[in-house]
């Protein structure tokens, strides 16, 4: 077999240092990333995921040792798949495969797993809040800086200036995901979330911001899917909460994409 490679080091090099995995075989490559590549392995029948760092993880300031304690811990509450090897020094990852799909738009459409995605949530945002907080206005800063160019910096100080409304109307923090977009959704035998890069403390209403904003939820939907998160109907400091979110994150993106267009 002709050597998958990241960069210079040979995916069946970083094998050879895994205990049991010398023998294991890349079947596929399954993405490929600013921040990483993963592959897909086969393991004397067993199949795992590997996700291998790129240098653009350190400049984008991913925590991945926190991002290690906090896959433990949702794997543990049956949010995620289960963490094998996981050295965040050398930016190796490895866990189970597990079989099923990634959302896509049409599950978006359907009420009923829009429903099951905020009960999902709901649980996450439970989990006793370990790791480091997530700070949304800290990468805002570090990709308009990374851009460089005049539109960026416009877009920063709008993203400022929200975030001091969102700082001062929020009253909880939770543990997030802070990445939920549909392919990071995973339909099995029960609903996951994967790629955790992202997640720390933060406000619970960035993670529905995502879901709403990146995937333009109608008016109808978002409101759907904001009242199956609270299990009532929202008042009007949530959904002015969850508005304001929804702009942060649409800065956000907007400055991700000056730098990978």
């Amino acid at each position: 077999m002709t050597a998958v490679t990241l960069s210079a080091r040979p995916v069946e090099q970083v094998l050879d240092t895994l205990p049991d995995f010398a023998g294991a075989r890349v079947k596929s490559q399954l993405s490929d990333g600013p921040t990483n590549s993963s592959y897909l392995l086969d393991n004397t029948g067993v199949q795992f995921v590997l996700r291998l760092d790129k240098p653009d993880a350190v400049r984008l300031g991913l925590n991945r040792s926190n991002e290690k304690r906090i896959c433990r811990a949702v794997a543990d509450a049956g949010l995620a798949p289960e963490p094998i090897y996981f050295e965040p020094a050398a930016g190796v990852y490895l866990r189970h495969f597990v079989p099923g799909r990634s959302w896509d738009a049409s599950d978006l459409a359907c009420p009923d797993k829009m429903a099951r995605l905020a009960r999902l949530l709901r649980l996450l945002h439970a989990l006793p809040p370990i790791g480091a907080a997530f700070d949304p206005l800290a990468a805002a800063r570090r990709y308009a800086a990374i851009s460089g160019r005049a539109r960026s910096r416009s877009i920063l100080r709008r993203s400022e200036k929200l975030m001091q409304q969102i700082t001062a109307d929020s009253t909880r923090s939770a543990l997030c995901h802070n990445d939920l977009v549909c392919q990071n959704v995973l339909e099995g035998e029960r609903l996951m979330l994967i790629d955790w890069e992202y997640a720390g403390i933060g406000d619970p209403f960035f993670d529905l911001a995502v879901v709403v904003r990146h995937h333009k939820l109608d008016k109808r939907s978002l409101r759907r899917f904001l009242e199956a998160y609270l299990e009532r109907s929202a008042d009007a400091r949530e959904k002015e909460h969850l508005g304001l979110n929804c702009d942060f994150y649409t800065c956000l993106l907007e400055l991700w994409q000056q730098i990978h267009p």
